[in-house]
């Protein structure tokens, strides 16, 4: 059985298969306050030894999620947890997302121990697979 938490901004639901699920509904600074509100109770659960899976699903709202500001943030929390565990993270994006550059700029920034990958929300399955496959 699944765990779930959610807010009318961003949604969060803990697989069958240790995925952490989070679907943005909105664009706001409240709703990535949410994300990361959650994102520290998982990232000081999960022992530092271990890997978090993540599918940030950005396909829900009217606008994009920044990408840019979700990285500013993602920065700062690392600070505040250093010792954490390694991520994969995949992001659901909708056909027509411009990834040659978004991907470039995240892998840039993210922490070498964290893997980032961009997919279709089409390709969910794929994407599941991707997580699972490390």
């Amino acid at each position: 059985m699944s765990e779930a938490a959610n807010t009318p901004r961003c949604a969060y639901t803990r697989l069958d298969n240790g995925i952490h699920e989070f679907i943005f509904y909105d664009t706001s600074k409240q709703a990535v306050d949410d994300f990361f509100r959650i994102l520290e109770g998982v990232l000081t659960q999960t022992p530092h030894t271990e890997t978090a899976r993540y599918i940030v699903d950005i396909t829900k709202g009217d606008k994009e999620v920044s990408l840019v500001v979700m990285v500013q943030r993602f920065r700062r929390l690392e600070a505040q947890i250093p010792h954490r565990a390694r991520g994969r993270t995949v992001v659901l994006h909708k056909p027509g997302l411009i990834l040659s550059f978004i991907d470039s700029f995240v892998r840039a920034l993210a922490p070498s121990r964290d893997v980032t990958r961009f997919f279709p929300v089409a390709e969910r399955d794929a994407a599941i697979e991707w997580l699972l496959a490390e």
